[in-house]
């Protein structure tokens, strides 16, 4: 069975490192938004099985996308993993605090992100030795 996962992330390297890097897992389907307000009404329109936001987004912010879904009893479910290159050390309390179910702190290794939205999804690790 396919599991997506929303991507929204407003830099395009980042976004291309990401595309690259979730094309080599197996049984994913990722759709990229570049705004916030896009990825919310994606998320209304068509849940997804998980979601992987970056915090700094525009005409909406990762932790406010991350406060609606994760408090809206229709959507809470969805395992959010939140993405930053912000250095503030509070920032990966923030997102946790607004309900993200896990941070990843930019530059990111490609494997470690694999693994991280592996087990958001729960897609088995195709080299569990």
């Amino acid at each position: 069975m396919i599991k997506r996962i929303y991507v929204a992330d407003d830099d395009p390297q980042i976004s291309d490192i990401i595309r690259v890097s979730l094309s080599r897992v197996e049984g994913l389907e990722a759709t990229f938004f570049d705004n916030g307000l896009e990825l919310l009404q994606a998320v209304q329109e068509s849940p997804p099985d998980a979601i992987l936001s970056d915090i700094i987004l525009p005409r909406l912010d990762g932790l406010a996308v991350t406060r609606l879904v994760k408090y809206d009893e229709q959507y809470q479910d969805i395992p959010m993993l939140v993405i930053s290159s912000i250095i503030d050390t509070g920032i990966e309390e923030q997102a946790i605090k607004a309900g993200a179910d896990g941070f990843l702190r930019k530059p990111f290794r490609p494997q470690e992100l694999r693994n991280r939205v592996r087990e958001l999804v729960g897609l088995p690790d195709p080299d569990p030795g």
